[in-house]
């Protein structure tokens, strides 16, 4: 019977392992989740920003900088997507 018992145990521990890990990736995705609504919620907020500096409200210079790097982002954009269309065309 005592092998059985260690058996036993062993299959337990396993189990138990299996479900705190199952458990742990669970909760590390929730996290992982709510981080990314964060993100999101943070992009909102910049977006009301860029907005109001573009509608010609005066903003902060951190403001202003973002701004500009991601007026610079859009050019980019723009040429690449320019590229992107000549190249479709050939």
């Amino acid at each position: 019977m005592a092998l059985f018992d260690k058996i036993t145990d062993a299959a337990k521990m396993a189990g138990d392992k299996a479900s705190d890990a199952i458990e742990l990736t669970k909760l590390k995705s929730k996290v992982s989740s709510e981080k990314k609504e964060i993100e999101l919620e943070m992009a909102k907020i910049g977006k009301i920003y860029y907005d109001k500096g573009k509608a010609g409200e005066e903003l902060d210079q951190d403001a202003k900088d973002i701004s500009d790097k991601i007026d610079a982002h859009k050019d980019v954009i723009e040429e690449t997507q320019s590229q992107i269309d000549v190249l479709s065309n050939d």
